[in-house]
């Protein structure tokens, strides 16, 4: 089970992805804080599949008033993680909500090295849904990492987007 909570976690870390709108380039630079919830499925020695999802907030480094700050983030997404190869791949979706209620959606994917506390690297597409963000179309980049592999088998991390 200490494996599977690994996987969550690394599940999590990795796929944190997003992207949000800046006013001038359609790019909000920033973190988002999150938590993952799954399971994980051994699919030989050292080989998980996990399927979950990671939430959390984003927080514009730009603060108040700046898009998507504050916003609320699910992210559905899967992981293959291979202990053996120390290889790791992930993808999802991400359903950012801010607190006007106007929403984006995202495709995200990444893939690294099978370790917590290692930052993988990730693109997102987003497209505006409703509101102020209709019409948004924006491609960007990400790195995340898993900080910690409860017990539980949940996990917590960070993912650092357009930076």
């Amino acid at each position: 089970m200490k494996k599977a909570s690994l996987f969550s976690a690394a599940v999590v870390a990795l796929s944190f992805s997003g992207s949000f709108v800046h006013a001038a380039d359609g790019k909000s630079t920033g973190q988002f804080g999150w938590f993952g919830v799954g399971k994980a499925y051994e699919i030989e020695k050292d080989h998980y599949y996990w399927v979950g999802e990671f939430s959390g907030t984003f927080f514009n480094d730009k603060g108040e008033g700046s898009p998507i700050h504050n916003a609320g983030v699910k992210c559905p997404g899967q992981l293959d993680l291979n202990y053996a190869t120390d290889k790791s791949t992930a993808s999802g979706y991400c359903m950012i909500q801010d607190l006007d209620g106007d929403k984006i959606h995202c495709v995200w994917r990444n893939e690294g090295v099978a370790k917590p506390g290692n930052f993988n690297p990730g693109t997102f597409e987003c497209k505006g849904q409703s509101g102020k963000y209709k019409g948004l179309d924006a491609k960007n980049t990400f790195k995340a990492s898993t900080r910690v592999n409860w017990a539980d088998g949940t996990s917590s991390g960070v993912a650092i987007w357009n930076r």
